[in-house]
C-alpha cells in the first residue's frame, strides 16, 4: 500500500525528471541533474552545489531561485509549469548550466 506520502514523494520525483527532460531538450545540457529534495526541485550542472531550485506554489506552478556565491537563494520574477521554467533557466542561467571546463581556443586571451 501507498501511503499519500508516498504518493506525494513519487509524484514530486516525476516532476524532477520531466523538468530535467525539459532542459536536456533545449540544448547541450545532458549533464545537467534534477533532484527532488527538502520540498524543491534542485538544479545541478556537474557541481556539488544546486545552480538554481524550483519551489512548488501551488496547481502546478513553481517558483526558481538562483544559487548565489553566498550560499544564499535569490529569488527570480518567473513562475509557471515545468516546461516554462525549463525555458526560464536556460534562458537566464543558462551560462551556469554549461559544462564546467572549456579549450583554451574558447578563453579569447590565446593561453
Amino acid at each position: 500500500m501507498t501511503t499519500r506520502k508516498g504518493a506525494t514523494k513519487n509524484a514530486f520525483n516525476g516532476d524532477a525528471e520531466r523538468l530535467r527532460d525539459a532542459i536536456h531538450s533545449r540544448g547541450d545540457y545532458d549533464h545537467v541533474i534534477v533532484r527532488a529534495e527538502r520540498g524543491h526541485l534542485n538544479v545541478f550542472a556537474g557541481d556539488e552545489y544546486p545552480v538554481a531550485r524550483l519551489t512548488p506554489l501551488g496547481a502546478g506552478g513553481y517558483g526558481l531561485a538562483f544559487h548565489k556565491h553566498t550560499g544564499r537563494w535569490e529569488p527570480m520574477p518567473f513562475t509557471g509549469g515545468l516546461t516554462q521554467m525549463a525555458d526560464a533557466l536556460v534562458s537566464t542561467l543558462g551560462i551556469y548550466l554549461e559544462r564546467s571546463g572549456f579549450s583554451s581556443g574558447n578563453s579569447g586571451s590565446g593561453h
